[in-house]
């Protein structure tokens, strides 16, 4: 399966999540000049600016652990810019917060 295309399934599962879970998605896959933030949710007033790491197994580690100081670094900053967008437009959140989420795929053929 191409990388996006799998990628792109752990997002939008993450996102169903979130919806079940009460937020409201604001924005998926938001990029401005100093990155991009896969999913953009709020609850009650606070923001959650979510990363998304999908993995079919844990053989390199848990997917969590594939976020590195330079893409918490990229977040932080793209996470500004869209606070700064939003401010703008009357907005601003009572908390905000980064989240990452894991999501694991894995199919088992000819199981019976």
């Amino acid at each position: 399966m191409d990388k996006r295309v799998f990628g792109q399934i752990g997002e939008n599962t993450a996102a169903d999540v979130l919806r079940a879970k009460g937020y409201r998605i604001l924005k998926q896959n938001y990029r401005c000049r100093y990155g991009e933030i896969d999913i953009i949710a709020e609850r009650g007033g606070d923001v959650s600016f979510v990363e998304v790491k999908t993995r079919q197994s844990l053989h390199y580690g848990r997917p969590c652990e594939a976020v590195t100081e330079e893409k918490k670094r990229h977040m932080k900053r793209a996470a500004h810019c869209y606070m700064e967008e939003m401010k703008e437009k009357g907005y601003v959140p009572r908390r905000y917060r980064f989240t990452i989420m894991e999501v694991m795929v894995n199919q088992e053929d000819n199981v019976f």
